[in-house]
């Protein structure tokens, strides 16, 4: 017997609700990184189960932000759910996004082409790009472009997205890196499968944001496309990816299945992928899905991966990590849960 859409959409949004009431247990103090990825998916979960309790919380913590002096730990700040919440919330963040959008045009330190070194105070990343900030910066950017009526900030979130990818990828490799050093030149961490997952789901929220005519979208759905074709053909049977994406000898890692069913459930639905690569969004659905414990923890993501900053590259500490239920983990299956509700698929 078939599914009805309603039915589908219950089974979605009770996995939606058991992963946000296990995420209501991390603190967010500090800013880190998946924290952003985090607060998005709880929103998801607060305007789709109509559920106040959700964005309440994220409030609560931008509200801890305010009070504390400017650090370079406000790149991290999940900015693109700030936007939602100044739209919708009941809280007047309207000085935090003024506070972060400076952060990133005034204070963050460029070095040659426009590249933005977020994190100057840790020497090992002192010129340094991560794959990390194509989620973080160019949707916010492009969330603010809206908000503030600027288009500006359209032609800096597309440029940084453009030029930070070309920093983290040779024209002989399809995926991105982890990171590229100026200073030495060097990159490292080819392939990283949540890093790849970043910049493909903050390319997607950029090109959410875009206005349907704006010069950049063709080639950022281009960009999107190519990258998509390149990782989809590397998904295991199990509907997982590894920690590495083309590393036979990596571990099938939990937040790849979320990262990757996210950007093709939400992809497909808007049209910008064909519809059947829906099928590896299915395979990625129920790999996640034996993932999600009784309590709604995503078990089976990598914890913290630092980026290698070595003279030689040791690709052991990808396949080495370990794992546990975290926030990034936490907030790519909330999103992925979150488009299935949206498509009215399961």
């Amino acid at each position: 017997m078939g599914v009805s859409p309603t039915e589908v959409s219950a089974a979605s949004k009770v996995i939606l609700h058991r992963v946000a009431q296990r995420t209501l247990r991390f603190d967010f103090s500090i800013w880190f990184w998946g924290d952003a990825i985090a607060f998005d998916g709880l929103l998801d979960a607060a305007q789709l189960l109509g559920d106040p309790t959700y964005s309440r919380f994220c409030e609560r913590f931008f509200q801890r932000w305010r009070s504390r002096p400017a650090s370079w730990t406000d790149y991290l700040t999940p900015g693109l759910a700030l936007t939602r919440l100044a739209r919708v919330g009941t809280a007047d963040f309207s000085d935090l996004t003024k506070r972060l959008l400076d952060h990133y045009r005034i204070q963050t330190p460029r070095g040659e082409g426009g590249l933005h070194y977020f994190r100057p105070d840790l020497p090992q990343f002192r010129t340094t790009v991560l794959v990390d900030s194509l989620y973080h910066v160019p949707p916010f950017l492009a969330a603010c472009a809206k908000t503030l009526n600027d288009d500006r900030l359209f032609v800096d979130a597309t440029a940084m997205w453009r030029d930070h990818s070309l920093a983290l990828s040779l024209p002989d490799r399809p995926l991105l890196f982890h990171n590229y050093d100026h200073g030495s030149g060097r990159r490292r961490g080819y392939g990283w499968g949540r890093g790849n997952g970043w910049a493909l789901l903050g390319l997607l929220d950029l090109i959410e944001c875009l206005p349907p005519r704006h010069i950049a979208r063709e080639e950022a759905i281009d960009a999107l496309q190519r990258l998509v074709a390149a990782i989809v053909p590397l998904q295991d049977d199990s509907g997982f990816w590894r920690t590495l994406l083309d590393d036979r000898e990596s571990y099938l890692e939990t937040s790849t299945a979320a990262f990757y069913g996210t950007v093709i459930t939400k992809a497909v639905r808007l049209g910008l992928l064909p519809v059947f690569y829906g099928d590896a969004g299915e395979r990625a659905w129920k790999a996640l899905l034996s993932r999600i414990d009784d309590e709604g923890g995503a078990f089976g993501t990598s914890a913290v991966t630092w980026a290698a900053n070595s003279p030689l590259e040791d690709l052991a500490v990808y396949k080495t990590a370990p794992t546990e239920v975290n926030v990034w983990g936490q907030g790519a299956a909330l999103r992925f849960a979150a488009e299935r509700t949206r498509a009215g698929i399961d």
